[in-house]
């Protein structure tokens, strides 16, 4: 009897914030692929389908026994979606079902996943920088479990290996190798000269602070100068929605804009209903201001002085937004992408396969 082949392995990242899921991978033609989702999810189905009245976004929890424990679906346009900004998000079951989610919205449908998922920098270590072993650990065992189904066509995404990566540090990563897994000449530099380095990581409801040191050749994390502070895009945009409501509509639940809408209007500044085009772009720059100030005031407390850093580099999906706030902030820095922290978790994964 022939051997049916063995499926190959695909190595993935998932930045999994409270915004969004960002998902790496290598296709194969060694090209990193990016997509990104949503972290919009409600218990029970939807009365949203396709045209063809099927309900694409909507996932079933098996039990051992192949039984539906639970129903969820996810989708930017849900109307009841759970409020995650907590500090179980990385063991909940609704985190493990937008995983599986984004990762058949990636294409990955069918596939056998190594993944890697990142935690805010403070849930990875203690205080006292060792690692919080039972935070990595609980987390792992989440994204383990392979007892998620789309509804309405059985797709799933066999997971055979999780491992958890520290936000920021990951970015470091992304900021050192490049797209072959090789270091830059830009940490080379770093290395020779026993320079110091400030990743900022602004996210969805966190912004991590990780201060690395270069010492005879070894890198090294400077924990008094590094740490987590609930600021994160998030903020941002319930000030957004908080100035659409007082400015152009009634006010009330129904009222309230979408994620996607959310996302235009960071994007566009401009925002279109009841036949109207209705302008956001002065509420944006005081509201992205207000945010930075937020962020490099915790920069300042955390890190001390900006001077000390060879290197300043902000990334995550603020970093993206208020890049222009950040630059007039520190203008020193370099601005990366929301993509850094699963591009750098994908790298590192892929320079320990080939050694």
């Amino acid at each position: 009897m022939t051997k049916k082949p063995q499926q190959k392995v695909v190595l993935a990242a998932d930045d999994n914030g409270y915004a969004s899921h960002k998902i790496v991978f290598f296709d194969e033609e060694q090209k990193i692929i990016c997509t990104k989702v949503d972290t919009s999810i409600q218990i029970g189905g939807s009365t949203l389908t396709s045209v063809g009245g099927v309900k694409e976004d909507t996932y079933e929890v098996l039990s051992e026994e192949g039984d539906v424990t639970n129903t969820y679906t996810c989708s930017s346009a849900i109307t009841q979606p759970l409020d995650l900004r907590n500090s179980n998000y990385p063991f909940v079951e609704a985190n493990r079902v937008l995983m599986h989610h984004a990762l058949i919205r990636s294409g990955l449908a069918g596939k056998q996943v190594q993944i890697g998922v990142t935690l805010p920098f403070a849930d990875y270590f203690n205080v006292d920088g060792q690692m919080n072993v039972e935070i990595q650990e609980r987390s792992q065992a989440n994204f383990l479990k392979n007892n998620v189904v789309a509804e309405h066509n059985k797709e799933k995404v066999k997971i055979v290996g999780a491992r958890v990566f520290p936000e920021g540090m990951s970015a470091f990563y992304d900021w050192a190798l490049d797209e072959s897994c090789n270091q830059t000449d830009a940490f080379e530099d770093l290395s020779e000269n026993d320079g110091s380095v400030l990743i900022v990581d602004i996210g969805g409801s966190t912004t991590d602070i990780v201060c690395i040191r270069m010492v005879d050749g070894n890198i090294m994390i400077d924990h008094t100068h590094s740490g987590t502070a609930k600021i994160g895009v998030l903020d941002a945009k319930e000030e957004i929605n908080k100035a659409y409501q007082k400015r152009f509509s009634s006010g009330g639940y129904e009222s309230a804009l979408s994620p996607r809408a959310l996302a235009r209007i960071m994007e566009t500044g401009t925002h279109k209903a009841g036949g109207q085009v209705h302008d956001l772009n002065a509420d944006l720059q005081v509201i992205f201001r207000a945010v930075t100030q937020r962020v490099v005031s915790y920069m300042q407390s955390k890190a001390g002085r900006m001077n000390d850093f060879e290197v300043i580099h902000f990334v995550g999906g603020g970093a993206v937004l208020f890049g222009e706030s950040l630059r007039n902030a520190v203008p020193v820095c370099s601005i990366g992408d929301e993509f850094a922290n699963a591009r750098g978790v994908l790298k590192y994964m892929t320079g320990q396969e080939k050694v």
